[in-house]
């Protein structure tokens, strides 16, 4: 009896299972799998999220604005212009104004013009400084002539007493704008001159001790070539260098109180005036004597003020003969060896330079004439 109870059982559970597997509906797995073709919800890419900071949109105009370095006027730091001072100015040297005008290049125009100060002696003018004496040659105690010595600045107007008992002022050819020049001086100490450098009235330093008051810068400004007891020297600007002797006898037949060595540019030799004049290298190995081409003694008279200009190798000398001054114009050779005199002009001087080693100034029968160099080589 149990038996056939549990086959009863067994039967009718199989037969409820059946009936739930027939139960489920045979389209229900095809249309889940149609409904995932249609919506593919994996391959839709989800959107930018807003928050993310993209560097590249920032534009560059809200950036804080800086001042542009050239909002700052470039006068401010660009070099101050050179003042508006006369471009030479000139009078015979040792001779003094006496209250007449000096011969002055000022914007172009050559003439005679009023200086604002008494100038009785003449040393030199560089960029807009006049060195002078304010009082004529007085005798020392040993018959040695000098001055006061001023310096006047045409720029500012200022006038000052740099040193006393002056024989000779030459200002360095090195300009200083907006600074005091360096004047090279020579300054009777008692018995003789030294060699000093003066900065003002309280900057001065001595060079070289007793020499004679002939002395000039090199074209540079780093050298003084000087006189002592007629031998001619040359030494460094900034100290002395205790050189010996480049030159001996010179001036020895004569002399006058504006001679100086001129240096013939930056050749490396120096000239001074003899009969008529004598040629030495700056380092002593040689000394010239021209002469004339054709190997005669060269003719002219001993030269008181001298130019050289490189550019034609020619040599202008103001000279003074038996009728009064004169000036003349010596075509060197390119080893100096021999010159002749290609113009001659009486009753002239030189006054300077009207375009360096390019043109001349010439004072004759007392009228300012330029005149242009032309080399004969």
């Amino acid at each position: 009896m149990k038996k056939l109870v549990w086959l009863v059982l067994v039967l009718f559970l199989a037969a409820c299972g059946g009936a739930v597997e027939t139960a489920v509906p045979p389209t229900s797995a095809p249309v889940a799998e149609a409904a995932i073709e249609v919506v593919p919800t994996v391959t839709v890419p989800p959107p930018p999220p807003t928050s993310t900071r993209r560097p590249t949109a920032i534009p560059p105009t809200p950036q804080q604005p800086t001042r542009p370095a050239t909002a700052v006027p470039p006068t401010a730091t660009a070099v101050p212009p050179m003042p508006d001072v006369p471009a030479m100015l000139w009078l015979p040297y040792a001779t003094g104004n006496y209250g007449q005008p000096v011969l002055m290049l000022e914007n172009g125009d050559l003439a005679p013009q009023q200086v604002p100060v008494a100038v009785e002696i003449f040393f030199d003018y560089q960029a807009g400084w006049l060195a002078y004496g304010s009082q004529f040659w007085a005798p020392t105690a040993n018959q040695q002539s000098v001055t006061d010595l001023h310096l006047y600045n045409f720029a500012t107007g200022e006038d000052a007493v740099w040193a006393e008992q002056a024989g000779r002022a030459a200002i360095s050819p090195l300009q200083m704008f907006g600074e005091p020049p360096s004047v090279a001086a020579a300054i009777h100490n008692g018995q003789g001159f030294d060699l000093i450098l003066l900065r003002g009235a309280e900057n001065r330093t001595v060079r070289v001790e007793d020499i004679d008051p002939y002395f000039s810068w090199s074209p540079d400004g780093r050298l003084l070539a000087y006189l002592r007891q007629n031998e001619l020297f040359v030494t460094d600007a900034a100290s002395d260098s205790g050189n010996p002797p480049i030159a001996s006898g010179v001036y020895a037949n004569s002399g006058w109180i504006g001679d100086a060595p001129l240096w013939l540019g930056d050749s490396g030799y120096l000239l001074y005036a003899d009969a008529p004049f004598t040629i030495v290298a700056a380092d002593g190995s040689e000394t010239i004597v021209p002469t004339a081409v054709d190997g005669s003694v060269l003719g002219g008279e001993r030269p008181f003020a001298m130019l050289y200009s490189p550019a034609t190798n020619q040599l202008i000398a103001e000279t003074d003969g038996m009728f009064g001054p004169g000036a003349a114009i010596y075509q060197l050779s390119d080893d100096f060896a021999t010159a002749e005199i290609i113009e001659q002009f009486d009753d002239a001087q030189l006054v300077g330079w009207h375009e360096v080693g390019q043109s001349i100034i010439l004072s004759i029968s007392g009228e300012p004439t330029i005149l242009a160099l032309t080399s004969e080589n």
